[in-house]
């Protein structure tokens, strides 16, 4: 894929350290991709210590939704990055524009774990992987509300939602259901919300409101005017840097209300339709942000849950 690499020096500032590290003591540095798939979710996390995770994987190509980002996007993807093995993909919920990528990244690529919260699926998507992975006998792994996820040394990862209990509230009960999880690398922190919506930001408020605070938020649902960008979730999130995981779709993502909020926070706000694939490498203490944005006759992505 024909691609051009821009850099933001205004809020992505590397330390002299970072930089030019002693060829004895190399750094530890965590690096969370955005992958940009159109009109759904997919984020690589390389943690310090050397562990892989992605989280979802984008459509997969069966059903209503004709776009495999799977094939087209994300295992390509993976394997120019050098990754060989996911150690764990985390499926946020079982809607296919997250979670059918999933099935060609576990048929191409070695996988350790398959993470859910064990929220009821329908999706054909889901079903097909699971056939997979007891082929293949990857190991399956159910979080909730309060897990915390001890896959590196220097990092957390606190699962935020859902509970045990699952929320019943709200226009679906799979977005209201999706895993919402903050990763923390000393200073830098990262909030995954999936297609989280009012009634789970609720219950994240109510039971873990002082979690929120992040460097990073992956904005909910595309940017929907459902999105966790609520005054209340934002009072307590105060993102610097807002990602919003969008494509072409028919519903109006990312909403202009959506945007305006997270602006009138002073979140800095980044969108895949735009900016293409956001990478973010950091030491703990500062950050450096870069884009690949695919040339424009090569974005033809469509698809997408309302």
């Amino acid at each position: 894929m024909k691609s051009f690499i821009k850099y933001c020096a205004a809020i992505a500032i590397f330390a002299s350290g970072l930089i030019a590290a002693p060829a004895k003591t190399p750094q530890k540095l965590l690096t969370v991709t955005v992958i940009d798939v159109g009109q759904g979710d997919c984020s690589l996390i390389q943690l310090p210590g050397g562990k892989t995770v992605l989280v979802d994987a984008g459509s997969g190509g069966v059903g209503w939704n004709p776009f495999d980002a799977g094939t087209t996007i994300v295992v390509p993807f993976l394997k120019r990055m050098g990754v060989k093995r996911i150690d764990y993909i985390i499926m946020s919920h079982p809607h296919s524009d997250h979670i059918g990528g999933v099935r060609l990244v576990v048929r191409d690529i070695e996988v350790g774990t398959l993470v859910d919260s064990g929220f009821p699926a329908e999706e054909a998507d889901y079903e097909m992987i699971m056939e997979i992975a007891e082929k293949k006998d990857i190991a399956l792994m159910e979080v909730h509300a309060g897990d915390i996820l001890n896959w590196d040394k220097d990092c957390e990862m606190k699962v935020l939602s859902p509970p045990a209990k699952y929320i019943m509230g709200g226009d679906s009960h799979a977005n209201e259901n999706s895993i919402v999880f903050k990763l923390t690398y000393k200073d830098v922190s990262f909030l995954f919300t999936g297609d989280a919506e009012k009634e789970a930001g609720k219950q994240i408020v109510r039971f873990y409101k002082d979690d929120l605070l992040c460097t990073f938020l992956k904005v909910s649902h595309h940017g929907s005017k459902n999105s966790l960008t609520y005054n209340w979730f934002l009072d307590w999130a105060q993102p610097i840097v807002s990602i919003i995981c969008v494509g072409q779709n028919t519903w109006g993502h990312p909403h202009r209300g959506t945007i305006k909020t997270l602006e009138d926070y002073g979140s800095l706000v980044y969108r895949t339709d735009r900016d293409g694939t956001i990478k973010i490498v950091t030491d703990g203490k500062t950050y450096k942000t870069s884009f690949i944005v695919p040339e424009e006759d090569e974005k033809d992505y469509s698809g997408g849950y309302e």
